[in-house]
């Protein structure tokens, strides 16, 4: 909350201006005189006054509105020095009043009542201080200010709808309160700091926060005050403090207490008992040791003993990270696709890489904690040919920067990549799943592949590297595979692949399924094995392809002599154990399975 001071204080808004080309120490020798020779005893310059109470009046009776003021210091009577300002949802002043004289009773927490011409027919009981035709306040949304004419105001209340800048002190910056329901007020809180007494600590400039709906209690100057001043212990918070984790041996605090009048503070660090320190801020320079480390401090006031104190661990770190390179390309390679990925010994590490020729400085830029993939911005063209080094350096949350892990290699653009990707299935589905849609995520171990996926034996086609979603899946088995594709177009030759089965909800009770047509039955269906990994394999979720691709047919499997189960070309297992297998597959065309199912053998064993 703004206090004018001195001249700023004084007068009407014609006054102020005639004063505004005076130097500051005139108006401040000015102000002392008048003081002096017109202010009667116990009154001060300036206006500890806010906003307490606001009744926008009622359906019946919209004249009725009053503002009640309250005083929060003795000695605030001149209120012929203030102004009331009344403004809209939009900001603009609609009602400008100024109390032609000052209230008589200034004892601390008085209040003063301005009013519209209504007030009396609502409040028979209570005689406005000053009447003001033109106080008219919308309870759907508005604002009400004082003292001063001009922005920026002291003190504002705000409510519903009102939408004004950031001139206003409070609500400028902050929410209005709700709008006021008929035949009820705006009240400010007084419990933030003593819930007794209205104070600064009152206002946090949120109306939305210091101002509630109330029964209307308006309160005139001859009222004598309620409130009271009540003791109240200190609230202590740490306002700065090290980062956690730091590599800084020392450390700086600062902190505040509410209330902050005649509070002094006590401090400890660790194990050691509270100690007289510093208002506003004490440091430790250490050095403190690497570990886990406590700060506490306290407010004492004449009430009493934070029982509360503030309170802050942090640790010191001060061992430096270190960097590891854990996939690279082969030595020699060619240049057009250079991967690697590293990890750091402290995790939550970032990374900075550098790729130079050899005998080059390395020149060290940020790079992702998956991993680093040349060609890019900085080389956009393939690796020429040549000796070239990778180094990369790690830097803990302490800030710690670790020594720099390398990696040199030969690149020959005369050789070619032949090596394929593999590919990974991340995420999938359940099996069995009761959704009609699947999603799927997958990977390569080659950074900056692409992915091609199918879906029913469709066919491959290209799919995201972020995965895929398929919808409107149908009730039955479903066969998913993918592929990826490295920057030197070499695909996966064997697809990852994972197969499920959809079940939806069973047709509604009572609700006839449809037979199909009689028709005369096919004869038996034959089923061939298109696709089988080799008869001893180290792929322990091995894929199936078998036909015929006959409309209409469909087909059941077991493996190792378990139940027949429904299944879809083609087919990938789950994960098996090591030894010896059997898969039989059979079709089934019109209800008639083929008697002599398709069989093959074969033994999962160990890779060396």
């Amino acid at each position: 909350m703004r206090k004018r001071m001195g001249a700023q204080g004084w007068g009407d808004a014609g006054t102020r201006k005639a004063w505004a080309g005076w130097p500051p120490c005139a108006l401040s020798v000015f102000a002392g005189l008048a003081l002096l020779f017109f202010a009667p005893s116990a009154q001060a310059s300036f206006h500890l006054i806010k906003v307490r109470e606001v009744f926008p009046g009622t359906t019946l009776n919209p004249e009725s509105d009053y503002v009640e003021l309250q005083m929060y210091s003795s000695g605030q009577d001149l209120v012929n020095l203030g102004d009331l300002e009344v403004l809209d949802s939009t900001n603009t002043v609609t009602s400008h009043f100024s109390p032609a004289a000052s209230v008589s009773h200034s004892a601390n927490q008085s209040t003063v009542l301005i009013a519209n011409t209504g007030f009396s027919t609502q409040f028979p009981s209570v005689s406005p201080d000053f009447t003001d035709e033109g106080l008219d306040l919308n309870p759907a949304g508005g604002a009400v200010c004082w003292p001063q004419n001009e922005p920026p105001f002291d003190d504002c209340a705000s409510w519903g709808n009102f939408t004004g800048q950031a001139s206003l002190p409070s609500p400028g910056d902050s929410s209005p309160a709700a709008a006021i329901p008929d035949g009820m007020a705006l009240r400010r809180s007084i419990s933030p700091g003593c819930p007794a007494f209205l104070e600064n600590a009152d206002d946090t400039n949120d109306s939305s926060v210091d101002f509630s709906t109330q029964t209307p209690e308006p309160r005139n100057n001859a009222t004598t005050p309620v409130e009271h001043e009540c003791p109240s212990l200190p609230n202590t918070a740490i306002d700065a403090k090290p980062a956690n984790p730091t590599k800084a041996t020392s450390a700086s605090f600062t902190y505040h207490a509410i209330p902050a009048l005649e509070a002094e503070f006590e401090c400890r660090l660790d194990a050691a008992p509270f100690a007289i320190c510093a208002t506003g801020g004490t440091e430790y320079a250490g050095p403190l040791g690497a570990g886990s480390h406590s700060f506490e401090v306290r407010a004492v006031n004449t009430a009493g003993t934070d029982p509360t104190p503030a309170a802050y661990t942090w640790a010191i770190d001060t061992t430096p990270p270190q960097a590891k390179v854990k996939t690279h390309p082969e030595d020699p390679s060619p240049g057009n696709s250079a991967a690697f990925t590293y990890s750091s010994t402290e995790t939550g590490s970032t990374f900075q890489c550098s790729l130079e020729p050899e005998a080059h400085a390395a020149a060290f830029s940020a790079c992702a904690s998956t991993g680093k993939t040349y060609p890019d911005a900085e080389h956009p063209a393939p690796l020429a040919n040549g000796k070239w080094v990778f180094t990369v350096r790690a830097t803990d949350k302490a800030g710690n920067q670790g020594t720099p892990a390398e990696f040199s290699w030969e690149v020959n653009n005369l050789l070619a990549d032949m090596t394929p990707p593999e590919t990974t299935i991340d995420s999938k589905p359940p099996d069995p799943s009761s959704s009609s849609t699947a999603s799927f995520t997958y990977s390569s171990n080659e950074p900056g592949s692409s992915f091609q996926c199918m879906l029913d034996g469709t066919g491959f086609a290209s799919c995201p590297a972020s995965g895929i979603t398929y919808t409107g899946l149908g009730d039955g088995p479903h066969s998913f595979q993918v592929k990826a594709i490295d920057p030197s177009d070499n695909a996966d030759e064997t697809p990852a692949g994972y197969s499920f089965t959809v079940v939806l909800g069973s047709p509604a009770m009572g609700e006839a399924v449809p037979s199909p047509p009689p028709s005369l039955p096919p004869p038996p269906p034959e089923t061939k094995l298109l696709g089988k990994p080799a008869a001893k394999t180290h792929d322990r979720t091995p894929t199936f392809r078998f036909g015929p691709a006959t409309p209409g047919t469909s087909f059941e499997y077991r493996l190792d002599r378990g139940p027949f189960k429904p299944c879809r070309s083609p087919y990938t297992t789950k994960t098996l154990s090591f030894g010896r297998h059997t898969i039989e597959v059979r079709a089934v065309l019109s209800g008639i399975r083929d008697s002599t199912p398709a069989s093959f053998a074969f033994k999962v064993v160990k890779s060396k």
